[in-house]
């Protein structure tokens, strides 16, 4: 192992015997944000929501969507030390509420992977509400209210974009060819109040992805298709996906470069750790931040 990631290991360990203190309440925002965990992501998700906590002046309701390795029961515990309200929904509430809304390939797709159950829950929960979906794999440096803008505007679907095109290519020509052009879109984050898709549309891109579900690029190119034919991309200083850093000894600047978050892809885990550590630092220590 590199130097990087070393020093990634010894935050994640250091991270792990780090306990979070019970946090004094926020206003709240009126918006949903909406992640998925699973039992193995736990740190991960924790740092995620604590580095939200941190940048957020008025708080989200949090809504975490379990792949099944843990339930509601599990979870609370972990994540007591979070002042607002956590709903925990699992698999099969998903399924059910795919089933009772008449999205049987939905339904399918979600029961069949966790890439299937994300875009369900999408789905489902920007019918009722304002959803800002967030993958665990990404740490908040900045408020971003003022470039999302107020959430009864978010009837279109807005993403992020990404350097690369990680798309499945028959199924993006056959259904939205500008996927497969830049500037490229990522699933990470995705901002909805509304229809996702045109419900013909969705149902036939779901059903094509149950040939290979657990295949992540049918969930990009979904979401990627939804982004196109809805409002396009958030503002650029919403979120980074970068992988010039990866190896180096000195890491990005977020605050500095101005941007609300970065996605630690990937190989990019190891960056994900040495960022949670420092900003954990910073709330211990605020002359350093």
């Amino acid at each position: 192992m590199n130097v990087s990631v070393r020093l990634g290991q010894l935050a994640l360990n250091a991270l792990s015997r780090w306990s979070i203190k019970p946090l004094p309440p926020k206003p709240e925002s009126g918006v949903n944000y909406m992640t998925m965990g699973g039992h193995d992501h736990w740190l991960m998700l924790r740092e995620s929501l604590f580095s939200l906590y941190q940048s957020w002046k008025k708080l989200p309701t949090i809504t975490v969507v379990s792949d099944g390795s843990w339930s509601a029961a599990d979870f609370y515990p972990v994540f007591s030390w979070w002042p607002g309200e956590i709903n925990v929904l699992s698999r099969e509430q998903i399924v059910a509420q795919a089933d009772a809304a008449g999205e049987r390939e939905l339904a399918q797709y979600g029961e069949a992977s966790a890439w299937g159950l994300k875009v369900a829950s999408i789905v489902l929960l920007a019918r009722r509400e304002p959803v800002l979906f967030v993958d665990a794999d990404i740490l908040w440096f900045a408020d971003p209210a003022d470039l999302l803008g107020p959430s009864e505007f978010w009837a279109r679907p807005r993403g992020v974009r990404e350097p690369d095109c990680y798309q499945h290519r028959e199924m993006a020509l056959r259904f939205c060819p500008e996927v497969m052009e830049p500037p490229f879109i990522n699933g990470g984050i995705l901002a909805l109040y509304g229809e996702f898709l045109p419900a013909a549309m969705l149902r036939a891109m779901a059903h094509e992805a149950l040939v290979d579900p657990k295949d992540g690029a049918f969930e990009q190119t979904i979401i990627a298709s939804a982004v196109h034919r809805g409002a396009g991309l958030l503002p650029a200083e919403v979120n980074l996906i970068a992988f010039d850093d990866v190896n180096r000894f000195f890491h990005r600047n977020m605050r500095r470069e101005r941007y609300c978050t970065r996605h630690y892809v990937n190989w990019m885990r190891h960056l994900f750790y040495r960022d949670a550590f420092n900003l954990r630092l910073q709330r211990s220590h605020p002359e350093r931040s």
